[in-house]
């Protein structure tokens, strides 16, 4: 199955607690596991605090006049406990769509995150919904623990991220894309002829060969079926047997969303 789960601490869509309550009964292994999730300021849309879970319970919910930085340390806290580990894999500086936060504020939270990793609780730092390449530049050149990972949307309204990913790249950063299915690029795959052919040659759906076309060009597909079915296929196309793309298969699919995805 998949071992790299993706949650949200203060988040209000996400259950985090779930997540560690579910790899606590699986029987895998903690190091067989990579365990994300993020943090969100109090500003952020989208901030929520049922997930605030501390053993001393007068601090959740969190107070409306924490610093940033206490805002991060409550937070790290938090999804320690909820997650039932020592260390995070990974934590991501959460933006809400393109609506970037202060960059002194994400600077300021990046700090605090940089003595997590230094003290091992963190591992890796990323970032969510940055489209801007000055933004991005500015961080990971006043960053000193660099960003190894930017989250973002896949879709038209952002150019998927073209002019962005050889910079991407040069970074050293993983790209995990979502919105891939629900997004304009799975709009324009659903029914479309070009898809259906590829896809039946290669006996998958059209879902699984667009997840496997966005790996093809660089990115991370974050998967969110809640179907068991779906994921064993998944799992099976895109990690067990691996898709084997031909050029113009690529071309083509490229052609269907944005014929620049393949250079």
């Amino acid at each position: 199955g998949f071992r790299h789960i993706a949650t949200g601490g203060f988040h209000n869509e996400y259950n985090e607690a779930g997540v560690g309550t579910g790899w606590k009964e699986s029987g895998v292994p903690r190091n067989e596991l990579y365990l994300q999730t993020l943090f969100l300021a109090r500003s952020v849309n989208g901030y929520g605090t049922q997930n605030c879970n501390l053993e001393d319970d007068e601090l959740c919910p969190p107070s409306p006049d924490l610093s940033i930085e206490h805002q991060v340390h409550l937070s790290i806290r938090s999804s320690l406990h909820n997650l039932q580990t020592h260390y995070i894999d990974s934590v991501l500086v959460h933006n809400f769509r393109a609506k970037l936060q202060p960059y002194e504020e994400t600077l300021q939270a990046w700090k605090v995150l940089e003595d997590h990793v230094d003290r091992g609780v963190i591992r890796h730092l990323g970032i969510v919904s940055v489209h801007d390449k000055d933004f991005l530049t500015k961080l990971h050149g006043d960053a000193r623990i660099k960003p190894t990972i930017i989250q973002n949307r896949f879709h038209s309204n952002r150019g998927y991220d073209i002019q962005l990913r050889p910079m991407f790249k040069e970074l050293g950063m993983s790209n995990q894309l979502f919105w891939i299915l629900t997004g304009s690029g799975g709009g324009r795959v659903r029914n479309n002829d070009v898809v259906k052919g590829i896809a039946e040659r290669k006996g998958v759906s059209p879902q699984i060969l667009l997840y496997s076309f966005t790996m093809e060009i660089g990115g991370s597909p974050l998967i969110g079926t809640k179907s068991v079915v779906h994921m064993r296929e998944d799992v099976d196309a895109l990690i067990m047997h691996k898709l084997e793309w031909e050029k113009e298969e690529l071309v083509a699919m490229a052609g269907v969303i944005n014929k620049d995805l393949i250079q």
